[in-house]
Formats: structure tokens, C-alpha cells, sequence
């Protein structure tokens, strides 16, 4: 049966059981592997209810329209439902009581810590995907009218201070920025269209 077939059945009230088991044994492998992961063992079973709520979300919260393939939907809304109770759990842990002042010596250098996503890691890849959208819109500008941009809006530059440096007036330097953010929101018009489908 096809992934379209199964997932017409499955949303069916009542006679969908069959369906969303058959979804399920074939996602078996992917959640036992996630839970499986050995920095979950202390909380496998939470683990596997967590890869196995997201596979019933993602049958409900899936849209075809989007042209994702369901498979891969399926497997990143496991990965990160199991992921994020990871990181739930070990804040939880963070804040019980250490045993002894040479842990609390210790828990700086943590690995984990060091290399913990923040809170929503679906933000976090999000946000790093527009940030370089915005640096490859920013190569695109003429040379003056970037330096005007990223040194008076994301360096915090004063006006005055780099019309100085660049031998202009301050309203020449705000023309050059405000033509510099007119180029980017060209540049980025296209970004979201894709979402709209």
C-alpha cells in the first residue's frame, strides 16, 4: 500500500487501526534506533513513547501539498521529539543537587553542555539558515552600501563615525544604508514563497 493510501486510512475515525499500525511497523526500526541512541539509556522507554507520539502527530500533521516525502517528515519529527526530551531531561538534571564540589568543578567542561542546540532546535536551524540567506543577499550589494548596513545595523556603528571614515556626509551614509536595505528586501523577497504552497 502506498504512503498516500495508508495515510488517507489511517485519519479515518474508527476504521483506521489498521492503517496506522501498518505506518507504525514500518517505522519501527526508525524509532527503536533513536531511542536506542546510548546518551538515552537512562530514559529509553520515555524515549520510545516520545519517537512513537511523534509518528502519530506526524501522520495527523502531515500535508501533501508540501512536497515533502513523509518518510523524511516522519523521521525528523522523531528525531527531533526525542531529542528535545533529551534536552529537557538533562536540564532536569543540571539543577538537581550536585553529589560533591569537585562535579560542580567539572560541570563547566561537560561536553553536552558545550554542545547543546538551544531550547527549540527546529528555531535554531531556522535561524541559521536566514542568517546565511542574509550574508549571501549581503555579498550581492555594492561595496559601500554593505559596509553601510552591516556596520551601522549589525555592528551598531554610528553614522557620523563611519562617515568620517568614508569622507561623506551622515545623510550620504543613510542613503547608502537605506539603498542597501532596499537591495536586500529584493534579495530576500523570494525566501518564504515556498512556505505558502
Amino acid at each position: 500500500m502506498e504512503w498516500n493510501e495508508l495515510l488517507a486510512a489511517a485519519r479515518q475515525p474508527g476504521t483506521g487501526e489498521a492503517a496506522m499500525t501498518e505506518i507504525c511497523r514500518r517505522f519501527t526500526g526508525l524509532v527503536k534506533k533513536t531511542a536506542g541512541q546510548n546518551h538515552l539509556r537512562t530514559i529509553r522507554e520515555d524515549a520510545l513513547a516520545e519517537g512513537w507520539l511523534a509518528v502519530v502527530k506526524a501522520v495527523n500533521s502531515y500535508d501533501p501539498a508540501r512536497d515533502v516525502p513523509f518518510p523524511g517528515y516522519v523521521e525528523s519529527r522523531v528525531r527531533y521529539a526525542v531529542w528535545n526530551l533529551f534536552k529537557r531531561e538533562r536540564r532536569r538534571w543540571e539543577r538537581e543537587p550536585l553529589l560533591n564540589e569537585s562535579a560542580a568543578e567539572n560541570r563547566s567542561d561537560n561536553l553536552l553542555t558545550a554542545l547543546a542546540a538551544p531550547d527549540d532546535v527546529q528555531q535554531a536551524v531556522e535561524k541559521r539558515w536566514q542568517q546565511q540567506m542574509l550574508q549571501q543577499a549581503l555579498v550581492k550589494l555594492p561595496l559601500r552600501q554593505r559596509r553601510a548596513v552591516e556596520r551601522t545595523l549589525l555592528e551598531g556603528e554610528r553614522l557620523n563615525l563611519l562617515a568620517a571614515e568614508l569622507g561623506v556626509t551622515v545623510q550620504a551614509v543613510h542613503n547608502l544604508r537605506k539603498k542597501g536595505l532596499g537591495g536586500l528586501k529584493k534579495e530576500l523577497a523570494g525566501m518564504y514563497l515556498s512556505e505558502g504552497r
